[in-house]
Order: structure tokens, then sequence, then C-alpha cells
């Protein structure tokens, strides 16, 4: 009778099928151990759906056969009224087998919304899991599939379940640059799951997706969050001038002395710009305004460098210490000196700043001055030396203040 079933099924004979059935029941959920499928998956496979409607029709058939499911062969298939009629008999809609995804998410793979439905309707889980710990709403979100997201979410799917890599729905979405999803997921609730909250704050503010920044940062994460240079978000920030994202890390407690790769703290670089009002915010949550880099370096110095005399005014009432030098023995006074910035100059001198100091090469700020001041004209001999005579420029204006406060 083996070879007659199996006769049968190949060659759509349904007389031939019906007389091995009665004579033999018991046969109905046999498998054909070397083609290793059953009646009903052999004759849905050879597309004789009759035959396999047939099948299913007959007392005794195993509607959930372990291994050899066949409501999910008939979605695999394509056969949507066998996989309704499966369902309506009682077949499980939350058969999974190992290594493989569920029924329903094969379903949505195909976009078979009206069987998803039906699935919804006889008990399919929205949240299944696979071996991965994959749900139906994570491959959708990741792969992007709008509309199998919208079911889904429509159909109470959990947004923040995690497969086994700590990856759920949002944190996938918006690392396969799936950004509607992303979007439709946050106005669901989702948070990012935590162990990858901090890399996709960093790369949605490196990639310019702002909302999704300020998102997660409302949500709690870390705002000190490190690029590849162990640069922080608020040196990020700073560096590419955005005020607005500056303010927002800093509400967040963002390390007010976080320093750039090259080792300048947060407010030497705020400091090069003028931008007192950010560096005030810093100050307030505890940045140091004498804070050196390796070579130095303070917010004062970098004040003077960009002939910043507000910033200096501002640095000196919180605190600043003036006369701090780097490593070249250079302080604030000799810098602005050394580029002619009688402004500065002025300012520091205002400040208390000291004129006396000199560098490690032993010059003062005004011998800097002297030394840059463009020259012009034939040279005189004075006590054996060449002398050329200076330009009326701003470094000889800074000279001729120097001298005089030097002499006071």
């Amino acid at each position: 009778m083996y070879e007659q079933l199996l006769a049968a099924i190949e060659s759509g004979n349904q007389v031939l099928l019906q007389e091995v059935l009665e004579q033999q029941p018991e046969l109905i959920n046999m498998v054909f151990e070397e083609l290793e499928a059953t009646p009903f998956e052999l004759a849905l496979k050879y597309g004789f759906s009759t035959l396999a409607e047939n099948v299913i029709n007959r007392d005794g058939f195993d509607l959930n056969h372990d291994g050899h499911n066949p409501l999910r062969l008939a979605i695999d298939l394509g056969f949507l009224n066998i996989a309704k009629t499966l369902l309506h008999k009682g077949a499980n809609p939350n058969y999974r087998p190992q290594q493989m995804s569920s029924a329903l998410l094969l379903c949505l793979d195909n976009e078979y919304f009206e069987l998803a439905e039906l699935m919804v309707e006889k008990g399919a889980e929205v949240n299944i899991r696979n071996d991965k710990g994959w749900t139906p709403l994570i491959w959708a979100s990741m792969k992007g599939r709008v509309k199998a997201v919208e079911f889904l979410l429509k159909h109470g799917a959990a947004v923040d379940v995690c497969n086994n890599d700590g990856w759920n729905a949002v944190t996938g979405a918006y690392f396969k640059q799936r950004l509607e999803v992303v979007d439709k997921l946050l106005a669901q609730g989702a948070v990012f799951s935590a162990k990858y909250s901090e890399a996709a704050m960093l790369s949605a503010y490196q990639n310019g997706h702002v909302n999704i920044t300020k998102k997660l940062l409302a949500d709690g994460v870390n705002p000190d969050v490190e690029n590849e240079d162990k640069e922080t978000m608020l040196i990020i920030a700073v560096t590419k001038g955005d005020e607005k994202m500056i303010k927002a890390l800093i509400a967040a407690g963002a390390n007010p002395n976080a320093r750039n790769k090259d080792s300048h703290p947060a407010l030497s670089l705020l400091a090069q710009n003028g931008k007192n009002e950010l560096m005030s915010l810093l100050i307030d949550k505890g940045a140091d305004v004498n804070l050196q880099s390796k070579s130095g370096r303070t917010a004062a110095n970098w004040a003077a460098t960009y002939n910043q005399s507000s910033t200096l005014e501002f640095l000196h009432s919180s605190g600043a210490n003036l006369d701090l030098r780097n490593e070249n023995g250079w302080s604030p006074l000799m810098i602005a000196a050394g580029s002619g910035y009688l402004e500065s100059v002025t300012k520091l001198v205002e400040l208390g700043a000291n004129t006396e100091f000199e560098s490690k090469k032993g010059n003062t700020a005004q011998d800097i001055a002297k030394s840059n001041a463009p020259k012009h004209g034939e040279s005189s001999r004075i006590n054996g030396d060449y002398v050329y005579p200076l330009l009326n420029t701003s470094y000889k204006q800074v000279m001729d203040y120097l001298s005089g406060t030097r002499e006071q």
C-alpha cells in the first residue's frame, strides 16, 4: 500500500488515494522516509491542492504534525486557502520549528496580511521569538517592512523586546537606517536597548539625526559616550559649533571638563570663538577655568590666541589665572603680543597680567611683539647690531603700550 499511496500522490490520482486511505487510514500521517515528507506535503509540493484538501479533510489528519507542519508549508508555498482551512480546523498558528521562522513571520514576509489577521484571530502570538530571539517586529523593523511593522503595532506587538544579542526593534531599525520605522516605533514609546543605546545616540548625532539624539538624551542615555578618538559628544558638538546640542548635553550632565583628542578642554575650544554664554554654562556645572592641555594651554591662552578680549575678561571674572603659562613659558599676554592684538594686550594688562614674565627663551611680551613686528626701510647699525625701522602697525602699538606700562 506504501507504493500505491506514493503513486496516487505523485500522479494526483484522487480515486486511488481514497481507496488506499480507506483501506489503511493510518497512512494519512505517514512519512515517506526517502522523501522525508508526508502525503499532505507531497501533494502540495507537486501542486495538487485539491488532493491536499482531501487529505486534510479526512479523519485522523494531524493538523500540527511535528516536524512537518502543514500550516507553515501551505503559507510557504502560497496556498492561502488551504492555510485558512487549516486555521479554521484548529491548526496551531504558533508552531515554530527550530532554526526556522514562525508561520506568522512567514505570512508577513510575503505580505499576506488578510491571512495574518486570521492567524492573530486564531491565537497567533505577535511576540513569538525564534531560536535567536527575533520577534516578527524586530525582523520587520530591521528589514524596513513598514506595512508589517504597522500590522504588528496595531495588534499590540511589544516594542522593547530584545533578541539574544540585545537588539530590540528600534535599535535594529536605526542601525539599518530604517528611519521611517524608527519614527513609528518611537511614537509607540520604544526606547533603544540599553546595550546599544550609547552607540545609537553617538551614531545618530554623527549622522545628523538630531531628534533621535535628543530622544535618547531625554531617556537618560549617558551623554559622555565617546567616539573612536575618545572624544565625548560634548566635544563633538563644540567642534561642530552646535550650540543647541551643547546646551542639551550640558543639561543632561555631560562632563564639563571633557577634552578633545589633542587634550584641549571644552572650555578652551569655546574660548577660541568667544562663546561666553556656553562657557558660563560649563563653569556653572564645574568646568575648571584653569584646566590645561598637555602642552599647558588654558582657555585664557586660547582666548588670547584669537583676540577674544571679552572672553579674557569673562574668564578673569570667573576666577581664571591669566598668568598661567604653556610648555614654552608663554603667558596669554605674550601670545596676544606676539600676534599684535592690542585690544587683548590692553585688556590683560588692565586685568593685572604680569608684563615681566619671560619665555623659556628669555623674551618678555614686549620682546615678542618687537620680534614679530613688520619691518621696513634701510637698516642702521646700533651698538654693532643691524636694526630696521618698524612700521606703524598694531605690533608697534603693542610695544609702545607695554613699554609705557613697564616703565610705570
